[in-house]
């Protein structure tokens, strides 16, 4: 008896997951260019488009820094232009960043005011040339 119990209970768990869609993202990365200025500073231009239904305050990118063999090197951040987003709105940003030393690429991801984690669309990987 339990068994069936137990069998009837996984089912139900298995069924009701596989019924759940995938969240949309909240943001979404529109454009991404890395380049470096020189051994110190990094120039990273693109623009992000708020996808979500919610305003997002005090928005903050994160950027984290990859070696070749996807070895995280770093992680830093920067806020948009504005850096408050209603939905529907797009922002830009134009940012001078350290340069890690053997950065081959990178991906974004974002932060709301609270230091929430925010879902983000075509995130990357994006190269460092």
């Amino acid at each position: 008896m339990r068994r069936i119990l137990l069998t009837g209970l996984l089912i139900a768990v298995f069924l009701s997951a596989q019924d759940k869609k995938p969240k949309q993202p909240e943001l979404l990365v529109s454009q991404v260019s890395v380049r470096r200025i020189d051994d110190q500073l990094l120039a990273v231009d693109g623009s992000i488009k708020n996808t979500g239904t919610k305003t997002y305050n005090k928005l903050q990118i994160v950027f984290e820094f990859f070696a070749p063999g996807k070895q995280s090197i770093t992680i830093q951040r920067g806020a948009p232009e504005p850096d408050t987003i209603p939905p529907g709105e797009s922002a830009e940003f134009h940012l001078q960043l350290r340069a890690p030393a053997r950065a081959v690429h990178v991906e974004l991801g974002a932060e709301d005011g609270n230091g929430r984690e925010l879902r983000v669309g075509k995130s990357g990987p994006y190269p460092v040339e």
